[in-house]
């Protein structure tokens, strides 16, 4: 427990894959929106006004579906970029690295509440958006629980999972603070 990494780089990973976002939105949705408001507009005021109203919504549209792809990283990498440049990585709780089946089921409670509120809006149940808001929220209020001596968020506890300095993190199969076999043992 005590390579855990705790709420300060965290958050820091957090403003960086937040600013990467909004970079890479502010360079993709111009494009997005041109090339839909584009392919609506035609040759009259009515149809140009009209293909400014889909680049718009099309760049709305967008922005969910870039942030998702995103952060999907980290479901089969086990870091976001912004864990990648701090060096932070999730692993097991004992401090061994992950794999792909932690990294997912993790990024699925994590993101419960965009997952329930998309699928009710694909299916038209709007139950499932009202309980992607509470769970969302349930969520969210978890995350404070990294500030704890466990260094968990409730999406970690759940998951079976922590943060640590990639350096940290075992090979599977060992504690991380365990010393290598040809290291002397400490005193």
């Amino acid at each position: 427990m005590a390579n855990r990494v705790g709420f300060g780089p965290r958050l820091m990973a957090f403003i960086l894959d937040i600013v990467i976002v909004i970079a890479l939105a502010m360079v993709l949705l111009p494009f997005i929106g041109a090339l839909v408001g584009g392919a609506a507009s035609g040759g009259d005021e009515v149809a140009a006004a009209l293909g400014m109203i889909a680049g718009i919504m099309a760049a709305f549209i967008a922005l969910p579906l870039i942030a998702t792809v995103y952060f999907l990283i980290e479901a089969v990498t086990g870091a976001t970029p912004g864990k990648m440049i701090l060096g932070l990585k999730v692993g097991t709780p004992e401090g061994t690295a992950g794999d792909i089946k932690l990294y997912a089921t993790r990024y699925a409670i994590k993101n419960i509440s965009f997952i329930l509120s998309a699928v009710g809006a694909m299916v038209g149940v709007a139950i499932l958006g009202t309980a992607g808001t509470w769970v969302g929220l349930v969520i969210f209020l978890g995350t404070f629980m990294v500030l704890g001596s466990k260094k968990q968020a409730l999406h970690d506890l759940l998951a079976k999972t922590a943060i640590y300095k990639k350096a940290d993190l075992a090979a599977a199969g060992g504690p991380a603070d365990m010393p290598a076999a040809d290291s002397p043992p400490a005193s």
